[in-house]
This record gives structure tokens, sequence and C-alpha cells, in this order.
């Protein structure tokens, strides 16, 4: 920060052209969009330049989710023995995408029992063999978007949060900026951490490690790292010290030696069986030297039922060619296949970097107008788009920003126009244009076609009132109708827009005994209780509700006082 104040430099122009252009092209887009999206969809809703293609991405996962179709599959495996344990090997004509043509399964399960029956009385030949070390490098220190989706895998927490954390961190002097798109270090990181990696006697990269950039990157600033590799962050808070110690084992990481395995690859040849090659191939892979691995590990998504590398575990020996094995026994194992995973905060990050949507330090916004916007949920981890958010989907999809494509081609005009090697006011007149020719494509009403009035007359047969649509505060997505006359009959059901029959009313519960006076309309009000058995006054007229004191049954408390009452009671919200 000194370097920077002592060596002043003047404004980049084409820097603030680009935020200038970007800033209108969002403007253009939420001003221009957002009111026929609320009158089309019935309810206030926004629509964004970035955010749409986001929530596109939701959206179809899910209907893809809900289309698929599970396939039963076998696999056939042989289990050897060995001096370091059982390990197994695969027979390669029933695998996927491997013998069988693409989207073909081995679904003969008669076949797949009477092989693995057999296998402990077939010999199997060794027809190649191969044992060699492998050298594994470590990931990079972190960018924005890395640091977005790593810390939210491994600390369960979203991006927003993992952003506010680093800015604290970044604010008391801990790490360096981090919006970032640089995975390199300055000169004085380098030496930082591979000064403190000597300290600790750990074994270094025989140079600086290098990465190459994005072809968007603009590097302003070097990746994330610890300003001080020495300072552990004693002083921090549970959750600023958790994020401060990934950011520092992954940049430590990064200067260390490479992880080493061996790797132990064999064929094995057990000839026909019932007309079809029987083949196994089986692999190994045993960590020899941790290098980089004995401080950082890359998190995955946690995801249940995730399987985990079926190489780690599986201790092949070293064998000879032409040597002939016996298998233990073999195993016939039923498999099914999967449906897309629904995207997480982590997953989807990296899925709208790989298409080049939105820029690293825009990610937690996104995904947190989404959740403002009721366009998403969350189950757990994964993201779920509601009711309203498909529905938004669906009525935006004539325009052009709404494809990951389009998107991508606008991101990489602002990055020329912050190269000076292209102008702000062509890429708005164009985008602005694109706007305008699809405005009148988009849907009048609901996805039916059908524009669903929000007030409409009360279709209750003898009620001359007026019933209006409104969305579950409760259940974002669902909606129902109110008519102004309460009195009449109670809340219509919701059907594709349109006001249908009334909910079953609950019988109504009698009072059981009489409260103080309404405020407001001056009645007497009754005491109820609730299903817990506690009690509390309500007005029927008014509707309004309120806890009595404890031991004091006949007050209503401070709220019913500043209302005219008298008492101490709590009004009910």
């Amino acid at each position: 920060m000194l370097k920077a104040v002592a060596n002043p430099r003047n404004l980049n122009m084409p820097l603030v052209a680009a935020q200038e252009t970007r800033r209108a092209l969002d403007r253009i887009v939420g001003w221009e969009v957002s009111p026929p999206l609320s009158r089309s969809l019935n309810t206030k809703a926004s629509a964004g330049r970035v955010q749409t293609p986001a929530l596109r991405l939701i959206v179809e996962r899910e209907r893809a989710i809900r289309k698929f179709k599970s396939t039963t599959w076998y696999q056939v495996q042989a289990v050897m023995p060995g001096e370091n344990g059982a390990w197994r090997a695969t027979w390669q004509d029933g695998l996927p995408a491997a013998s069988l043509p693409d989207g073909e399964y081995f679904q003969d399960k008669p076949f797949a029992d009477a092989l693995a029956a057999a296998l402990p009385s077939i010999p199997l030949t060794v027809t190649a063999a191969e044992s060699k070390p492998a050298r594994q490098a470590p990931p990079p220190p972190f960018i924005t978007s890395s640091l977005q989706m790593d810390a939210s895998r491994a600390l369960k927490i979203d991006a927003e949060r993992v952003m506010k954390l680093a800015q604290a961190l970044f604010e008391k002097g801990m790490i360096t900026y981090h919006r970032t798109d640089s995975p390199n270090l300055s000169q004085e990181g380098e030496d930082l951490l591979r000064g403190e990696a000597q300290r600790r006697n750990w074994s270094l990269s025989e140079k600086p490690r290098r990465w190459k950039a994005k072809g968007d990157a603009q590097e302003s600033h070097e990746a994330i790292r610890p300003t001080d590799p020495s300072d552990l962050g004693a002083e921090l808070d549970a959750q600023e010290k958790a994020l401060y110690g990934l950011i520092w084992k992954r940049a430590m990481a990064s200067q260390l030696a490479d992880a080493v395995y061996q790797v132990t690859t064999v064929t094995l040849d057990g000839g026909e069986f019932k007309g079809k090659p029987a083949i196994f191939k089986a692999t190994g892979r045993v960590l020899t030297d941790k290098g980089w691995r004995r401080l950082y590990a890359e998190s995955g998504d946690g995801d249940e039922g995730e399987e985990k590398d079926p190489e780690a575990g599986n201790p092949v020996p070293a064998l000879t060619k032409g040597a002939s094995l016996t298998p233990d026994r073999g195993e016939a194992i039923e498999k099914k296949t999967q449906p897309p995973k629904r995207f997480t905060q982590a997953t989807l990050i990296a899925e709208l970097e790989r298409h080049g949507v939105g820029r690293p330090s825009t990610y937690a916004s996104i995904i947190k107008v989404l959740f403002f916007r009721k366009y998403i949920g969350q189950k757990k981890q994964a993201l779920v788009p509601t009711d309203l958010g498909e529905r938004a989907v669906d009525a935006l999809l004539p325009f052009h920003f709404c494809d990951v494509d389009y998107t991508r081609e606008i991101e990489e005009t602002l990055d020329r126009i912050a190269q000076g090697q292209a102008k702000g006011r062509e890429l708005l007149a164009k985008a602005y244009a694109d706007l305008q020719e699809t405005l009148g494509a988009m849907p009048a009403g609901s996805a039916s076609g059908t524009a669903p009035r929000s007030v409409q007359p009360c279709p209750v047969e003898g009620c001359d009132g007026s019933v209006r649509r409104l969305e579950s505060r409760n259940k974002p997505g669902t909606h129902f109708w109110a008519c102004s006359n309460r009195e009449a009959h109670g809340l219509l059901q919701d059907a594709d827009g349109q006001p249908g029959k009334p909910f079953e009313e609950r019988p109504k519960a009698e009072p059981q005994s009489a409260g103080p006076n309404c405020p407001k309309c001056k009645q007497t009000t009754g005491q109820f209780t609730t299903s817990t058995g506690k009690p509390y006054y309500r007005c029927q007229k008014c509707s309004d509700a309120w806890w009595p004191d404890k031991g004091d049954t006949a007050a209503l408390g401070e709220k019913w006082k500043a209302m005219g009452g008298k008492g101490k009671g709590k009004r009910l919200r």
C-alpha cells in the first residue's frame, strides 16, 4: 500500500469507461424489463443482466433432475488376494462409455451374477502391468472465485458471508486484497511464504511457482495470501480464523513440493465367458510423499452419497506380465445412474465462472439477489428454484440477456472496453436495441398465456365483493385470493392464476371466557388457548390478538395501552 501511495499513476480512463458501461447496462436491463416482468408475473419482480442467466442455470438444472429417469446397471469385480489386503479389478466389457456405446449400460443381471459366481474358478493372466510415480502439483493461491467456492464448501457458509469475512481480514491487515483474478503472487509474497516454509523445514518447489491466468483476467492485484505468514491469527474470532486458516494453508501449499503417488495398473485376461471377453483392469494409487498435501486438501462439494476415489484404497501389488492369479471371489454390483446434482453456491459460482458470466467480485451479490427476490430457496446446501423463479425464467426466455453465451459476449466486450479496444456507447446501443426488439415478445400474463388480473369480481355465488391475488409470505411462490367481503367467505385457492374454490374453513373456536374490550372496535374480546395450552385474547371482529402477562390474565400490555387499552400484555404479531 505504501508503495502504491509513493508511486501514483494517472487514471486509467478505459477502465473507467468499462465500469460506467457495465453500470449503464445493468440499469437498462433493470429499468426496461422489470416493470413488464412484474406485470407478467402479477407480483413485484426484477430482471438482471447477470442474475437472470444465473437463475436460468438453476431452473434448467432443476428441470433436468425432474425429467431424469434412473437406469439400473451392473458392474462385475474380481476380488483378488494381496499381502497388503484384498484389491479389486473391474470387468471392462460392462463399463458405460468404455466398451458400450455412449449412453448405454450393461443391464444383463443374470450374466453379471453368473460371471461373478464363476470367477473363483477362472484363472486370470496378467497381460500388462506397470508401476510408476506420479506427481501432483498444488493448486494456485486463492483468487476471489476460488476463495468463495472452497470456503463455502469447507466452512458451510454462503458466498456473501465469505466476502464479509474476507473484507474484515483485509481491513485488519491480515490478508492482501481479496477482490482479484490473478493466481500469481508478488515477489514480496513469494519471498515471505517460502521463507516461512523454510523456517518450518518444509520441502519447497525448486523455484517459485507461476500459473497462467484466465484469458479475461485483469490481474490488477496479486493472489490472496496472508500479509505475514508467521501470524496465525490468534486474535481473530472463530469464523475469521477459519477463513484465514484456509487462505494461509492454500497460499503456503502453493510453494511446497509436489505430492508424489505410486500408481500401479494391471490388466488381467480370463479368456471368454459365455461369448464375452473376461478382461479385468485394476488401478491403485498410494501417496508416498505428501509434499503440499501435508498442509492442504481441496474440499469437495460434500454431497451425501458422493463416491470417493476408488484408486486411493485399492492396494494393487506390483505384478509381472504372464503371472496367473485366481480371484478369491467375484461380486456383481448393482448400480443406478444418478440425476444431475443441484447447484450449491460453490458449484454455481464455478458454473458462472466456466461460462464467463459475471465477475468474481459480483458472484456473492448475484446469489444474494436471487434469494432476496425469492427466486430460489435452499435445501441443506442445494439451491432450488421457487415457482416464482421458474415463471420468471419462462417469461424472460425471449430476451438475449437470458442466454449465458450472450452474457459472456457482453463481458468479453466490456473487457475490450477496459483495454481501450472497444467503445462503451456502441455496446450500450446494441444492448438497448436487443432489448427493444424483444420487449414486445414478453408474455402478457402467466405461463399459460392468460393474464391473471390482480383484481377481479368475486366468483363465489351471492358475493358482491372483489378478489385480489396475493402471494404467501410463508411460502414464496404460493398464491391465493382474498375477497373484499371478508364476512361472506374465507380465502380462495389459486387455479393457474385465476381465483378458484374457497379453502376448506376450519370450525371457529369458541372463546373460553370474556376478555377486555378491544381498543379498536370497543367490543368484548374472548380468551382462547393455543394448541400448547397458552392463553391469549382475540377480538373476533378485528381478528387482532394479544398475549396476557404471566399471572395477569386481565391485562393487555404496552401495545394495548398505546392503542388506548390498559395493562401490560404484548400484542401477537
